[in-house]
């Protein structure tokens, strides 16, 4: 039975449309990065090729949705997501035949490079439509976290349709499965109501850059320790399974981890907290630093499995809380922008997670990965503690809108 929260939120006026477009969106960006190694592993006969192509891929998908939120904030939602999509079906477009032409990396590089400039922004944009959505701030919570849950979703469903699609075909007809989809999702997105009437707020009235905001700040802070967190965990338990024999399972305990996340996020954003929205990023980044604990001593691979679940439990709500909060904390007009940056951290902290637990893997044990992971944790506690004064001023001014939603 679905909880009364989310009944509401999806029976918003407004909400159906977009948020099947950005679900779409969010299945191809999921199914992408296996798609994307295997292709050019199968070109190249190297992983380390394939990951340098997707490394490239991802720095410049960090780099540019700050920018592209910018742009939306200024001139809207509709034109940016265009031509952003069209310039990134060209680019993964161009990559399955230079793959398929065995090309020079620096090419094929070059293409990842191109696809990441121009990812679509849907997600932040997504999140800078609910305000006006679901203009109760309480009600609000369950969106947000409806929203992290969703990704949660498309990380274990889009992996697993671009696996059953190499199986049946080939790592070319995955990533033209992507392509497809990315432009399905933005067509079906910015043709909504919701994103054609969505306006920046004019020059006049608009705030400083996000990046003086001391609150938007502490969100970075922590949102770079949840990407810590998966990134790290992601590389570590695929090696403690790799070490036990059982190589296969590392794919499925990521899963689980996101299946707990799943979990959590359901059941915080249905809860009507009493707490100051202000309050909460600590209390629910406490929740998550601590369940990550329990993970580093991991002694086999069947305890792996609700361990993984159980460190996922917070990550669903930290996220729903920390964009929550942003919609207070970004100064007016940067709301997309500020989305961005958040998303940066994630996708840095994500790179960083991977290569501290590569190296602490190669030169000790996957034990010392997780703790690696367990390290992000506490960066999202730490960011989430020492701010809290800036996130307690922030949650005050969280207070019902009198616009009704678009």
């Amino acid at each position: 039975m679905i909880p009364a929260a989310y009944k509401r939120v999806l029976g918003s006026r407004g909400v159906a449309v977009p948020l099947a477009g950005v679900t779409i969106n969010r299945l191809a960006i999921a199914a992408q990065p296996l798609s994307t190694i295997l292709l050019v592993r199968g070109s190249t006969g190297s992983f380390a090729a394939a990951g340098l192509v997707l490394a490239c891929y991802s720095l410049a998908a960090a780099g540019s949705l700050p920018v592209q939120g910018r742009l939306i904030d200024r001139i809207g939602q509709t034109s940016v997501i265009a031509v952003v999509t069209v310039v990134n079906a060209l680019a993964f477009g161009a990559l399955i035949p230079l793959a398929s032409a065995d090309a020079p990396l620096a090419a094929m590089a070059l293409a990842g490079t191109v696809a990441g400039l121009s990812t679509p922004p849907l997600g932040s944009a997504m999140r800078s439509l609910w305000k006006g959505l679901v203009p109760d701030p309480d009600l609000r919570q369950a969106a947000f976290t409806l929203d992290a849950v969703a990704i949660d979703v498309a990380w274990i469903l889009g992996p697993t349709m671009a696996a059953v699609v190499i199986a049946a075909g080939s790592p070319s007809a995955a990533l033209a499965v992507c392509v497809s989809l990315t432009l399905l999702g933005s067509v079906v997105f910015a043709g909504s109501a919701a994103s054609r009437a969505w306006r920046g707020t004019p020059a006049h009235e608009r705030g400083s850059s996000p990046l003086r905001s001391p609150g938007v700040l502490v969100l970075m802070g922590a949102a770079l320790g949840v990407g810590i967190m998966v990134g790290a965990i992601e590389i570590s338990i695929t090696a403690f399974a790799s070490d036990h024999g059982a190589a296969e399972l590392g794919g499925t305990l990521v899963a689980i981890q996101a299946v707990g996340s799943v979990a959590g996020g359901l059941w915080f954003g249905a809860r009507d907290w009493k707490r100051p929205v202000g309050d909460r990023l600590p209390a629910v980044a406490l929740v998550f630093a601590i369940s990550i604990v329990p993970l580093v001593g991991v002694p086999s691979v069947g305890v792996a499995f609700p361990l993984m679940a159980l460190s996922g439990v917070g990550l669903a709500p930290t996220i729903a809380v920390i964009y929550l909060l942003l919609d207070s904390l970004a100064p007016p007009g940067t709301a997309v922008e500020a989305t961005g940056w958040v998303l940066t951290a994630i996708i840095i902290g994500a790179a960083v997670g991977n290569g501290a637990a590569g190296v602490a893997v190669t030169v000790a044990s996957a034990h010392l990965g997780l703790v690696v992971g367990l390290i992000g944790g506490f960066v999202t506690l730490g960011a989430a503690w020492l701010g809290r004064h800036s996130l307690r001023s922030a949650g005050r001014e969280l207070v019902p809108e009198a616009e009704p939603a678009r």
